[in-house]
């Protein structure tokens, strides 16, 4: 009882600070604080029982009562054997001292004085987890019959106890955790004259380690709520001044600032991050660590003063802090290889985070898969398989992991396998596609491997799989002929192909494997089209959430793009996958745990060799159409796309017709770029519901179309004025790098594209960032965790009942600044004249001179004429399901046939065959060195590595570069082939001389922009070592862009016009144009990336304008520049 008389001591100071200061209360010290739990419960815990109820029994939750120096405690503990949540541990009372006196001020008059409280215990970290959760390690109070208004339903917050000294103490003694470690427990109850009081008050503690981590238990003593008498202060503080940052990286800062005065005392002081409330701490403690911040975003900062009486300080000056650059725990290897990337992602696999929520079986099975953890984790997955999940998709999983690894199950463990399957009904549903797919494949899965495991609907064996074997069918038929409906959405994209996947892998039918493993593929050939060297170039279906819209290589989810990644490559180094890697504060749905199964080294499906092709392309510039024929319920309905696609940049929307149901989540417009920070897309959303903002779309009141780099818009809303309207989500983490407004046009540089922006009614900005709550800017919005954004954006925000919008865009190297883009932009046309009749129209006429012209039209009927360019109506109808430069298929057509140069490959699904057809004519292979004499050799020759100075030797990544070979150490070699897409490109021969390292270099020349891959052999009389692969992306071998310029500042008719190339690949030779005719033709020194100069003089000249233009030329090909004009007066 000594610990609660000394616990009990800063309550009396607090007390005492409340009492005048006469002498006869000087001599008469103030009776002792009242412990308003005592009354309720054994709060020292001296009887001996620990008797908390425990919210999630298989949690792995105990409660112990231990000796601590002669004094009981109670120990909290998480096993972390349990299940993947968090154990919380809890007392709830209706009635008792506290509750009563809570009412008891609640019921007092509006206005009349608050009371403050105070939560304080003992505590001491009894068993440190190698992995413990440390924003879940906390105690919280919470009030039932809560209205946060009138009555708050956390009155103590979940604050994490990781920062205490009595937490990070080692000593293993009880120590004093109260206001003065944590100030929000010290909380204020407004008295609200009864309108409102509370039905239960609830005392919670929690603790929670990573399943993948040890257990973790705190020793808790001596709780008390006591009361705390206020003084009567009518006058605030000053207002804390001096505020500065330290310390800041790419999560977090240290905040200090200059201590504010009182007349009687200040009681402790606030942050606000952006107007909301982050920290408190105490008079004594000015300064404040802030934590969870997102990277590279910035945040204003101000502070305020607050003495006993509750009064608040002016807040201080802000402070705008810029937190660092995202540093990523591991990224990946850069540029690496396909089996590198692979073996990244199947690492990240086994070592995700149970922080970012339930990590189901994924991790637990790949480390068991590679031997690792043993008994930890086959006890963690038979937890596991002793548990139903709601969403099915996560059975699928779990027929993984037991198929993956269930050989080292024991008998018992089977059993809960088996009961855990059959706990389910296998068969046809009316259901979203990624959940059909999952329970048919389960279900087929379940009928071969366990055909004793009878389902709920009395299906078994060869029976089960009948009756989900049909359904799969039908959707790979629907899937292949008519488009898969959730089409780029992150998640159930993914779903999908996991389930196709497991029937390639598992299935023993070979006719059904034959089938999945075409519907694969084809999946991964418009994965490869749209894919433009780490982004996907498409409109998006079945998306919600920020996070469904992000994927880039700072952050991506662990969902089809990561694994698009894998095999094709991005321009830079991917920095962070899934949950694991989410910077964001909220993130709740691990998709990698689904991705890594299918990294696994034992997989055996890999993609189409000519898919890898095309997706490894980084010259790309075209434009596409597909066609979807299908919703997510597999009901028919059209989807049309339109893609504008350039080699760092591109632009995808989408139109539907014939629509049923109502599927609202799409991303019906999609604009990405190459950039080094984080988060490149601008996109629209249209407001829906509780949704969060830049959720959904509107579909069936939301047209769009698409004329090469430009779209237009109209909305018509259904008369519902909490969701009309529209918001133009600009990302603010960097990847903009200059934004203005210009007359009604937000113009944006974004690097490698240009970008206007224009709304048609009157829009506000607003700013949002991941800390902020998610119900900021759309106050409608949910405020659960997984509706906040996962990247910070500035939004502008228009609502109108009839509303529209253009966008434009245009290639960095079109235009020499965002000014000469803005004038450009000022050239254009917008009429809105016709955007508040009954059905809106706009016309727009655009930089290239087209007029787009849409009417809003009717999304459930069929495409009307309403969307026309220069007059004549886009023809939706006449889409193919495929048309882009390598991919062709017919709606509902039986044939998809991809193409690259002359060769392709057709896949016919009438008979489900694939038939390959060469490039005619294969080149004899080059004739290889012959086998070397004996060259003493041991061994095969030692492993060695191949990289190239592409982009260092000039800076460029151009046509021209040596490939190296480096064995570091080990047998030599007697000589070396270097082969470039599987063709002798060059050999050389080396001296042996064991086991020195070797070098040699093979010079590379002349290539046009493309990739390459080459691979080594190291060759002595011993045998060949094969070595690399490595790809060489040539993105610069045409010409720089030259800008032209004349000396005709008088306006007469001689004068001289000059091409100047700046920095960039060279050219051999020129060519001017004048008014479209060659004039002037010559060579040109190479020597890049040196400037270049040609020169053109003009005599003679008539009054009258003049157009030039120039062409530089090199092997690679040929860069024209933009054209001057010359005016003679």
């Amino acid at each position: 009882m000594k610990r609660l008389i000394r616990t009990l001591v800063p309550v009396c100071i607090v007390a005492l600070l409340a009492l005048p200061t006469t002498a006869a209360h000087a001599e008469e010290p103030p009776p002792p604080p009242v412990n308003l739990l005592a009354a309720d419960m054994d709060t020292t815990f001296d009887g001996g029982v620990a008797d908390f109820s425990v919210f999630v029994p298989t949690s792995g939750a105990t409660q112990t009562i231990v000796d601590v120096d002669g004094d009981p405690a109670v120990e909290l503990r998480d096993s972390a054997q349990g299940a993947a949540v968090a154990s919380y541990f809890y007392k709830r009372w209706s009635t008792g001292a506290l509750k009563d006196r809570i009412n008891e001020v609640y019921r007092q008059p509006a206005g009349s004085p608050a009371v403050d409280f105070v939560l304080q215990y003992e505590l001491a970290r009894s068993a440190a987890s190698t992995k413990p959760v440390a924003k879940d390690l906390y105690a919280q109070l919470t009030f039932g019959n809560f209205d946060n208004v009138n009555v708050p339903r956390f009155p103590v917050p979940s604050t994490s106890v990781t920062t205490t000294a009595a937490y990070t103490s080692t000593s293993g003694d009880l120590s004093l955790v109260s206001e003065a470690d944590i100030p929000s427990y010290r909380f204020r109850i407004v008295p609200n004259g009864g309108v409102r009081t509370i039905s239960t008050v609830e005392l919670g503690f929690q603790v929670r380690v990573d399943s993948t981590g040890t257990d973790e238990a705190l020793l808790i003593d001596d709780i008390g709520i006591y009361e705390v008498p206020l003084l009567v202060d009518p006058n605030p503080p000053t207002a804390p001044t001096a505020l500065v940052s330290s310390g800041v990286n790419a999560g977090g800062l240290t905040l200090s600032w200059a201590p504010a005065t009182d007349d009687v005392a200040v009681a402790g002081y606030d942050v606000y991050r952006d107007g909301y409330l982050v920290a408190s701490s105490s008079a004594a403690t000015t300064f404040a660590l802030i934590g969870s911040l997102m990277p590279a975003t910035s945040y204003d900062f101000t502070v305020r003063a607050k003495d006993v009486s509750g009064n608040a300080s002016p807040p201080s000056a802000p402070l705008r802090v810029t937190t660092g650059p995202y540093v990523p725990e591991s990224p990946a290897p850069f540029p690496g290889t396909t089996e590198t990337r692979l073996g990244w992602l199947w690492q990240k696999t086994k070592d995700m985070k149970e922080e970012s929520g339930a990590i189901n079986v994924a991790a637990y099975t790949a480390q068991l898969a590679d031997g690792q953890n043993v008994a930890t984790n086959l006890a963690k997955l038979d937890t596991q398989f002793q548990l139903y999940d709601a969403e099915q998709y996560k059975s699928v999983s779990k027929m993984y992991s037991y198929l993956m690894v269930g050989d080292q199950f024991s008998p018992a463990m089977v059993d809960h396998v088996k009961g855990y399957f059959a706990d389910y009904a296998y068969g046809k549903l009316n259901q979203t596609e990624n959940l059909r797919m999952a329970n048919y494949v389960t279900g087929y899965l379940v009928g071969q491997y366990f055909p004793d495991v009878v389902d709920l609907n009395g299906n078994s064996g060869e029976a089960l799989q009948a009756v989900t074997q049909a359904p799969i069918e039908e959707m790979i038929d629907a899937g292949v002929h008519r488009g898969w409906a959730e089409y780029q959405s992150p998640e159930y994209t993914f779903m999908t192909y996991f389930g196709l996947n497991a029937l390639y892998q598992w299935s023993d039918d070979e006719a059904l494997r034959q089938k999945a493993k075409m519907a694969m593929d084809v999946m991964w050939f418009e994965w490869a089209n749209d894919w433009i060297d780490g982004y996907m170039i498409s409109s998006l279906s079945r998306s919600k959430g920020d996070q469904s819209s992000t994927n880039d290589p700072t952050w991506r989810p662990g969902d089809h793009s990561a694994f698009a990644w894998s095999y094709f490559g991005a321009h830079r180094q991917q920095l962070g996958v899934g949950e694991s890697d989410n910077t964001a504060p909220a993130a709740y749905r691990p998709n990698l745990e689904y991705l890594g199964f299918v990294t696994w080294p034992g997989m055996d499906y890999t993609p189409p060799e000519l898919a890898v092709e095309i997706g490894r392309m980084t010259d790309k510039d075209y434009t596409s159409h597909k066609t979807n024929l299908q919703n997510s319920s597999g009901r028919a309905m059209d989807i049309y796309r339109t893609s504008y696609v350039k080699p760092t940049w591109g632009l995808g929307t989408e139109v539907q017709y014939r629509r049923v149901d109502n599927w609202i989540e799409d991303q019906p417009l999609v604009l990405r770029w190459h950039s080094d920070a984080a988060n490149p897309l601008f996109r629209l959303s249209m407001d829906q519901g509780t949704a969060s903002i830049g959720s959904y779309n509107q579909p069936a009141n939301h047209r769009v179309m698409q004329n090469g780099g430009t779209a237009i818009g109209v909305y018509k809303s259904s008369g519902d004025q909490t969701t009309n309207f529209i918001n133009a989500m600009f990302p603010a983490n960097g990847s903009i790098v200059e934004r203005r407004e210009v007359g009604d046009w937000v113009l944006a540089d974004a690097g490698s594209v240009y970008f206007a922006y224009q709304l048609l009614k009157p829009a506000t900005w607003y700013h949002q960032t991941p800390n902020d709550p998610a119900n900021k800017v759309k106050t409608t919005s949910s405020t659960h965790p997984t509706a906040s954004l996962s990247y910070s954006y500035d939004i502008l925000r228009s609502q109108a009942d009839r509303n529209g919008w253009v966008l434009e865009t245009a290639d960095a190297a079109d235009y020499a600044s965002l000014d000469d883009f803005a004038a450009a932009i000022a050239g254009t046309s917008v009429d809105a004249s016709h955007i508040d009749e009954t059905n809106p129209r706009l016309v727009y006429q655009g930089l290239n001179g087209d007029t787009l012209d849409l009417t809003f039209d009717n999304a459930a009927a069929a495409p009307s004429g309403a969307a026309k360019v220069n007059d004549v109506a886009i023809d939706y109808d006449s889409y193919k399901l495929f048309d882009t430069p390598w991919l062709q298929q017919d709606e509902l057509g039986s044939v998809f046939t991809a193409t690259v140069d002359d060769r392709s490959v057709v896949y016919d699904f009438d008979d489900w065959t694939i038939t390959a057809s060469e490039e005619p004519g294969e080149p004899e292979e080059p004739e290889e060195p012959g086998e070397p004499e004996d060259d003493g050799a041991a061994a095969l020759p030692a492993s060695a590595t191949l990289s190239s100075d592409n982009g260092w030797d000039t800076g460029l990544n151009d046509g021209d570069y040596t490939v190296s070979m480096n064995l570091w150490w080990g047998e030599n070699a007697s000589s070396f082939r270097l082969f470039e897409n599987g063709q002798l490109v060059g050999a050389t021969p080396l001296t042996p001389g064991t086991p020195a390292a070797q070098h040699a270099g093979i010079l590379i020349t002349g290539r046009a922009n493309g990739s390459y891959v080459y691979t080594g052999e190291l060759v002595n009389s011993k045998g060949v070592r094969e070595v690399g692969p490595l790809t060489v992306t040539v993105r610069d071998a045409n010409p720089g862009s030259p800008t032209l310029s004349s000396d005709n500042w008088d306006g007469d008719g001689d004068y001289t016009v000059t091409a100047n190339l700046w920095w960039g690949t060279n050219a051999s030779s020129y060519r001017f144009l004048e008014n479209g005719q060659v004039v002037a033709e010559g060579t040109l020194a190479t020597a890049s990336p040196q400037a270049q100069r040609a020169v053109l003089p003009v005599a003679g000249k008539t009054a009258g304008s003049y157009e030039y233009t120039v062409e530089f030329t090199n092997p690679a090909g040929t860069t024209t520049s933009r054209p001057l004009e010359v005016t003679v007066s």
